[in-house]
């Protein structure tokens, strides 16, 4: 081989490696706009559907705390519009109101906007909105759709109001306390599913009454029926009379033996409300907390996924003397218009206590009921004993704070993302 040759050769060889090189390059590079776009891709994609879980949690909270769905939509715009996909707040935002029943073996989301107790949206970014790609476009790849869907739904709910009756409430103060059992209602019916239960149990010292059973709250023809057994709720009726039993002033007392005459007006001055007589001191808290143990185990089979129990007091627990029940047995008096719960007498205030707690303890091993204790003015170790699950403590020394503590309770019930 001739110098000239050679070297012909080698330019040769130099050229093949160029156009070797130069298809490798575009392999790679090739390969790596790919891998850069398709993490791109999931990026975006991950961020929608974040977006979208963040979206529908936060209209079905504000759904939850006022029922209005314009606030619900408002809250969700307001979620997407403070967050980014791919750089850039999602213009397009659907969001749907429905029903979810969690206890169907199939569940399915059901568009409702009557009593709704789920939200959908749907968001993210498309059509003239697409993403760009960022390499992709050097093989005529121009942009891609991000879009996600989530739907919240409240759980299935069991939730029995606890309230204390006894006379040291006070007209004025109790009225406060009704409003806050209202304010529950209120909150719970408005996005309640279709099975969601709510029940009330009142207690003085030895008694408790179930005050309503527990009933579906879904059906606006029930709800309205307990609105209005809840707006007459007063501290127990004592022997007197009292012209208006709703507005906030104390009732007018008979005097001497005549304390224990219910007959004028019939049924003293709460007529609306079990009676309490004068040999029934203390306070009992378990009476009210174990009748509400009865029925939660009696709808056990209802199958709901959330239970809870509120308990409403305004009275450390007390002794109860030995002839509690003497006068009432002796008229005699039995209270027919609820389910009456008996404890024993005499006992002590410690026996009280650890009743009580033993009955939430039981509650919360046996059907997982979530307990929360919500008290005025008096404090007793007994109460954030009680306390079970997702529950907590609260003593307030003003009145007019029950309804926002029983509302707050109600809004951190929980939701799930379910689809």
């Amino acid at each position: 081989m001739t110098p000239c040759t050679s070297r012909r050769h080698r330019r040769q060889r130099g050229g093949n490696f160029t156009l070797m090189l130069a298809v490798a390059l575009i392999v790679v590079l090739g390969f790596g706009a790919l891998a850069i776009d398709t993490a791109y891709m999931l990026m975006a994609h991950s961020q929608a559907q974040d977006l979208a879980d963040a979206t529908s949690q936060a209209a079905l909270i504000v759904l939850r705390q006022t029922g209005d769905q314009s606030m619900a939509e408002e809250a969700a715009e307001q979620v997407m519009s403070a967050n980014r996909i791919a750089g850039r707040s999602p213009t397009n935002l659907d969001i749907s109101f429905g029903t979810w029943d969690d206890t169907d073996e199939t569940p399915t989301f059901v568009e409702d906007g009557v009593n709704p107790n789920a939200v959908r949206t749907t968001l993210g970014r498309e059509d003239a909105d697409a993403i760009p790609f960022l390499l992709a476009r050097l093989w005529g790849m121009e942009t891609f759709d991000a879009m996600a869907s989530a739907t919240s739904a409240t759980r299935s709910l069991q939730v029995i109001i606890v309230m204390d009756i006894t006379g040291s409430w006070g007209e004025a103060k109790f009225g406060d306390a009704r409003d806050a059992s209202l304010v529950a209602l209120d909150m719970l019916s408005e996005s309640a599913s279709g099975i969601d239960q709510l029940g009330m149990t009142i207690f003085t010292n030895r008694y408790a009454w179930e005050y309503t059973p527990l009933v579906n709250i879904a059906n606006g023809a029930t709800a309205a029926a307990v609105t209005a057994d809840w707006s007459v709720l007063n501290i127990a009726s004592k022997g007197g009379r009292d012209s208006n039993h709703y507005d906030g002033r104390n009732c007018w007392l008979n005097s001497g033996a005549a304390r224990n005459d219910f007959r004028h007006p019939n049924g003293g001055c709460y007529p609306d409300m079990p009676r309490e007589y004068t040999d029934e001191p203390g306070t009992d808290h378990s009476t009210g907390i174990l009748l509400a143990q009865q029925m939660f185990e009696e709808d056990a089979a209802t199958g709901a996924n959330y239970r809870a129990m509120i308990v409403v007091t305004d009275g450390r627990p007390a002794s109860l003397g030995r002839t509690s029940g003497t006068l009432r047995a002796a008229e005699p008096y039995t209270e027919t218009r609820w389910r009456e719960y008996q404890g024993p007498v005499p006992r002590t205030s410690n026996e009280v206590r650890n009743a009580s707690i033993a009955a939430t303890h039981e509650l919360w091993e046996d059907l997982r009921v979530h307990t929360w204790v919500v008290s005025l003015v008096q404090h007793d170790w007994m109460m954030p004993a009680m306390v079970q699950g997702d529950g907590y403590y609260v003593l307030t020394s003003d009145s007019n704070e029950l309804a926002a503590i029983l509302a707050q309770i109600v809004s951190e019930m929980p939701l799930a993302l379910v689809e």
